[in-house]
Parts: structure tokens; sequence; C-alpha cells
């Protein structure tokens, strides 16, 4: 912005002169003003984005556990069919023996078939985790250039308010 310099008339400043700085110096604080306003909106929105994303996050991180926890089920469950398995070869005759091995190699491949699965929808689930992290941090870095573009807005709009109070 330029400097004020008025010139001097019988009886002070230029009226004219005066009233006109005034006028530009009221257009650049209603831009700055808009400016700023929209500013805040973006934050809000980015704010709101961001708290959607961390629910996301956790919501991801939550099935993780689930899944975590369903592998480990599926493992001991896999073991519990083993031992019964066992079990019941050693009591039963041949034939049930026979019977038993079938059952437990079937019930093997369930098992085995469950966690290849369940490691499947944890790799997606890893995926998912790692693209949400990564628009986070592409929003964080939104967020920090825009808290400096309005860091910027406030700066001229100080030096624009200490300019006027002059």
């Amino acid at each position: 912005m330029e400097s004020l310099n008025f010139k001097k008339i019988m009886r002070g400043y230029d009226p004219e002169e005066v009233d006109k700085a005034y006028a530009e110096i009221q257009n650049n604080l209603s831009e700055a003003n808009a400016s700023n306003r929209e500013l805040r909106l973006q934050i809000n929105s980015l704010r709101e984005q961001n708290t959607e994303l961390k629910n996301r996050l956790n919501s991801y991180e939550g099935m993780e556990k689930d899944l975590r926890d369903a592998m480990l089920s599926a493992q001991r469950i896999a073991g519990q069919v083993k031992d019964e398995a066992d079990r019941a070869a050693q009591t039963l005759l041949e034939n049930a023996k026979l019977e038993a091995e079938t059952i437990f190699s079937e019930t093997e491949k369930q098992a085995e078939q469950r966690v290849a699965e369940l490691k499947e929808e944890e790799e997606r689930a890893l995926e998912s985790l790692d693209q949400l992290k990564e628009r986070i941090s592409e929003l964080t870095q939104q967020k920090d250039k825009l808290e400096t573009v309005m860091e910027k807005a406030l700066n001229q709009f100080e030096i624009l308010r200490q300019t006027l109070e002059f």
C-alpha cells in the first residue's frame, strides 16, 4: 500500500484526497475480512474432514484387531480340532481312525482357507489404513499451508489496522 501523503490546502488537507484514501483503505479492509472469513471456513472444513478421517482410522484399527482376534481364534479352533481328532483316533477302531483323519484333514483345510482369507482381509485393511494415513498427511500439509496463509493475512490486517490508527 502506498503511503498516505495529502496535498495541503488552505485550512488542512485536501478533503477529496482524504476521502479517496479512506475509501481505498476501507475497500482493502473489506477484502481482507472476506478473505479471512473464507480461510476460516476452509480451516473448519479441513478440521471436520480430519475428524472424519480419524474416526475412519479408528474403525479400521478396530477391524484390524477383530481380524487378528479371529485369526487367533481360528488357530485355537484348529488346534482343538486336531487334539479331538487325535484322541478320537486313539480310541476308535481302524475305520474310526480313518474317519477321524478325514475330518481332521477337512477341518485343517478349512482353517487354512479361513486363515488365508483373514490374511487377505488384513492386507486390504492395512492398505486402506496406509491410504488414510497418506490422506491425513496431505490434509495436515494443507492445513499447515492454510494456517500460514491465514497468518500472513492476519499480519497484513494488523499492518492495515496500525496504518489506520495513524
